[in-house]
């Protein structure tokens, strides 16, 4: 199954991050600022897209429980 996504990725890019240190390095993710740091590029388009990765694995974990 090598098309199957790893379910575990938040856990694993987390535990980086606390290795690098780099854990609250983005603060809080707007939508305004997500999109701001991706016309940046290098490390802050990085970081956006991770925190805009992590915000739509919420949703969807939101819609399949089914709380709103």
């Amino acid at each position: 199954m090598a098309g199957k996504r790893n379910k575990k990725w938040v856990q694993k890019s987390v535990e980086r991050m606390k290795e690098k240190g780099t854990i609250g390095a983005f603060g809080k993710a707007t939508p305004k600022k997500i999109a701001r740091a991706k016309k940046h590029g290098g490390l802050e388009k990085k970081r956006a897209v991770w925190a805009e990765n992590l915000k739509k694995s919420r949703n969807k974990k939101k819609r399949k429980s089914g709380r709103h």
